[in-house]
C-alpha cells in the first residue's frame, strides 16, 4: 500500500500535461485528487478522466496569479475533501524571449504564474497542510534548466523563473520540514506537453489569450520524453521522502556536471583565522 492511499492531494495545473500526470500517478496510489486550472471546464474534463480510470478526483477553477482565486479553489477542495494532505505547485507557462528584450507585460505573467503564483498557492493551502492527519507532503515542478547553466535563446525568461521557484520550494521545503511535512521538487527535463501554447490561457491583463499553431510544438513532439515516466518518477521520489526528482536525459546531467566546474572554480576561500 503507498503511503499516500487516501490522502487528499490539490495540483495546480491540473488540466493536462505534468499536472494530470501527477494527478494520475498518485491516483494509482490511491490518492483523492483534485485538479486545480485556470481553464475550469478543462480541468473538470480532466477529472471526469481519471474518475473513469477509478480515480476519486475532482475538478476546480483557479487562476494562481490572482489571490482570491486561488483561496477560493482553496475553500472548494477543503469542502468537497474534507481537508488537504499534498498540495503541488505545478502551474507554469513559458514565453518566447530573452531576458534583454522581453516585453514587460509577458514578463509579468511569466513571473505571476511561475513565481509569485507558488507563494500563493503555498501560503492558501499552509493552514490545512497543517491542520491534516497523516502523511504531509508539498511539491513543486522546477525545470531541467535549473541544474545547468541557462540557455541563450528563447527560453531564458521561463528558465530563469524556474531558478526562482528552486529558491522558494527550498525555502519552503526547510519551513515544511519544520512541522514534519515533506518536500519534492521536480525537474523535469523537455516532456512531451502543450505547455508551448500555454498562452491559449492568458488573462486580459497580461494581453489575453493567444494560440499557437501545432506546428509550433513540433520540437515537444518529436524530442519530448513521456509526461507518464517523469510524473511516476516525480511521485515516486515523494514516497521515499527524495528531495530531488531530476527526470532528465543525459545532456541534462553533462550541463549539471559543468556548471559544479563552473561554480567550485569561482570559490575563493577566506583563511582561518587564528
Amino acid at each position: 500500500m503507498s503511503r499516500f492511499d487516501g490522502v487528499c492531494a490539490a495540483i495546480t495545473g491540473g488540466a493536462d500535461g505534468i499536472g494530470l500526470g501527477l494527478g494520475r500517478a498518485l491516483g494509482k496510489r490511491g490518492a483523492r485528487v483534485a485538479l486545480l486550472d485556470i481553464r475550469g471546464d478543462a480541468s473538470q474534463a480532466a477529472a471526469e478522466t481519471l474518475r473513469g480510470e477509478g480515480v476519486d478526483a475532482i475538478g476546480v477553477g483557479c487562476d494562481v496569479t490572482e489571490r482570491t482565486s486561488i483561496e477560493a479553489a482553496t475553500a472548494d477542495v477543503a469542502k468537497a475533501f474534507g481537508g488537504v494532505g499534498l498540495v503541488w505547485a505545478n502551474a507554469g507557462v513559458g514565453v518566447q524571449g530573452q531576458l534583454s528584450g522581453v516585453r514587460a507585460r509577458n514578463l509579468d505573467w511569466v513571473y505571476a504564474v511561475n513565481v509569485k503564483g507558488v507563494i500563493d498557492t503555498m501560503q492558501a493551502f499552509w493552514p490545512l497542510l497543517l491542520a491534516a492527519q497523516g502523511v504531509r507532503h508539498v511539491g513543486f515542478t522546477g525545470s531541467s534548466n535549473t541544474l545547468g547553466h541557462i540557455p541563450n535563446g528563447p527560453l531564458s525568461v521561463y528558465a530563469a523563473s524556474k531558478w526562482a521557484v528552486i529558491g522558494i520550494a527550498e525555502g519552503l521545503a526547510a519551513e515544511a520540514k519544520g512541522h514534519g511535512i515533506g518536500a519534492t521538487i521536480f525537474c523535469p527535463g523537455l516532456l512531451d506537453t502543450r505547455i508551448w501554447d500555454g498562452g491559449r490561457a492568458r488573462p486580459d491583463r497580461f494581453g489575453g489569450p493567444v494560440h499557437q499553431p501545432e506546428a509550433a510544438g513540433e520540437r515537444w513532439r518529436a524530442n519530448g520524453m513521456s509526461v507518464e515516466w517523469a510524473c511516476e518518477a516525480a511521485i515516486t521520489a515523494a514516497e521515499n521522502g527524495t528531495l530531488y526528482c531530476n527526470a532528465v536525459d543525459q545532456h541534462s546531467l553533462d550541463d549539471f556536471e559543468a556548471r559544479v566546474v563552473d561554480v567550485r572554480e569561482g570559490f575563493v576561500i577566506h583563511p582561518a583565522r587564528v
